[in-house]
């Protein structure tokens, strides 16, 4: 954190030559186009895989983006790539990023109380990136690597957790020159609020809940030290003005309220079990919480209480929750893979490879299946479990940008004998991962391998030569090179 704190002292001593956000439409282009936004947002996402803790549970990432792009689509630029993610870390807190990449805080999920307060956030934030909100300008673009932005932009959002890259952004704007402000102003927050309001109100959902979430926040505020105020209120200065403006203008919309999905609170229930350090105490909690009736929705709770016995390895009283869950709700996803886990906890893995085969007849390329299913098979060295989980691994959409499916990947493809092809495999998963270096590496010595054909050798030195670079570029951001 002392690293942040240099960095904004350092800003603040600069002479009042701040950057001015550029306007939306071509003078934003000029200072930085939309490809090199995404290329930006790329390379953010990776270092921050490198200094947080991206929770990679499908069924989460699953819901977080659904929702987003529910939002995305009645925004005033629908085309715009987005994607979601969400970090494991209490603290409230929320930000966009350019490229379209917005990050979400369990802790702040988890203190909504309905689907709508989640979808406002959510809003505010698409509404920055879609009002090109974050300023870039012409000579930071032109004397800077994107890479290096990223790491600037990734030290600042995540602050002490890695002290080596804080101290190296620091070094870099310093001897730059240049001041990087991320905080918004009042108006460009004003008009996210606005923009955001139009579309949480389209998408279906309750406007009310944006003032009411900060407000909400605004009042618990009161209790917390200087020092610790909540993330969210540093980056996103909540005013009752503010607040006012919006209740005003939530109120000439004719949605007043909104059902919850039934994800929402599956996925809160989900991220529960996620982040709990102590999963035994959180199930004896849960369970008191059912016994008192102290929950929202039972079946989420019932979800709950499944998935901490799960991770405390007492399957015995799975199978009740699901019986339940079977009888009083829909047939989903989940279900079907907490029960082919807990078959497979108890040991009784050809009914559990039945109940996998199964779900993905009914959900084919289903990436949660999938990807659990090929985990499972990769647990011994059976060459035909292998062989079924690259088939599995294949079938699920090329746009799976999940390290750990490219980490499986390549356990399927070494146990079947084809190493390049895991080689190949490992280095995505390393570079997706935020380790660029390793993945060079791990190409590097793919291309010594004899008796490469043509097709598979160009594959290799193409992928080579585009990771070398990037991880030039990300060297020289961290002063390195």
């Amino acid at each position: 954190m002392r690293y942040l704190l240099l960095l904004i002292s350092y800003l603040l001593t600069l002479p009042c030559m701040a950057i001015e956000l550029p306007d939306i439409g071509n003078s934003a282009d000029a200072a930085i186009s939309p490809s090199e936004e995404q290329k930006l947002g790329e390379a953010f996402f990776r270092q921050i895989r490198r200094q947080a803790e991206v929770i990679d549970d499908i069924e989460v990432n699953n819901y977080i983006n659904e929702l987003g792009r529910q939002l995305v689509s009645y925004s005033d630029n629908p085309q715009q790539l987005f994607q979601f993610f969400v970090i494991k870390e209490d603290s409230i807190n929320a930000f966009a990023v350019p490229g379209g990449f917005i990050g979400v805080n369990t802790g702040l999920i988890l203190k909504t109380r309905d689907e709508s307060e989640l979808a406002s956030v959510l809003a505010h934030e698409i509404a920055h990136i879609t009002q090109r909100h974050i300023a870039r300008t012409e000579e930071a673009s032109q004397r800077y690597s994107l890479p290096m932005m990223a790491a600037l932009i990734a030290a600042l959002l995540v602050g002490g957790a890695n002290p080596q890259i804080a101290e190296a952004a620091v070094a870099a704007v310093v001897a730059g020159s240049i001041q990087m402000q991320l905080n918004f102003t009042r108006e460009h927050e004003k008009e996210a609020d606005r923009v955001g309001m139009k579309i949480l109100a389209e998408a279906g959902f309750d406007p009310h809940s944006m003032p009411a979430f900060f407000k909400r926040l605004q009042e618990a505020n009161r209790f917390y030290e200087n020092s610790n105020i909540p993330e969210f209120l540093r980056t996103h200065p909540v005013t009752s003005d503010r607040i006012a403006e919006a209740q005003n203008r939530a109120d000439k919309y004719l949605v007043t309220s909104a059902d919850d999905t039934p994800y929402y609170h599956l996925m809160k229930a989900k991220l529960l079990v996620v982040i709990e350090r102590n999963p035994n105490q959180l199930l004896k909690n849960l369970k008191n919480m059912f016994k008192e009736g102290r929950y929202r929705d039972e079946r989420a709770l019932r979800y709950a209480i499944a998935l901490a016995q799960l991770t405390t390895k007492q399957p015995a009283g799975i199978q009740e929750q699901l019986e339940w869950l079977s009888k009083n709700d829909t047939d989903r996803v989940m279900y079907r893979l907490l029960n082919a886990q807990s078959l497979w906890l108890k040991q009784q893995y050809p009914q559990a490879k039945a109940v996998y085969e199964q779900a993905l007849q009914v959900y084919p390329g289903n990436t949660i299946l999938g990807i659990d299913y090929a985990e499972k098979l990769l647990q011994n060295d059976s060459m035909i479990n292998a062989t079924i989980a690259k088939k599995v691994l294949s079938t699920l959409p090329t746009s799976v940008n999940n390290p750990y499916y490219y980490h499986l990947l390549a356990q399927a493809y070494e146990k079947i004998g084809t190493s390049v092809e895991a080689s190949l495999a490992l280095a995505e998963s390393y570079y997706l991962g935020g380790q660029t270096s390793l993945a060079v590496e791990q190409l590097r010595q793919a291309r010594e391998q004899k008796n490469l054909n043509f097709y598979m050798s160009s594959r290799i030195e193409a992928r080579y030569e585009q990771l070398k670079e990037i991880l030039r570029e990300e060297q020289k951001a961290l002063g390195l090179e």
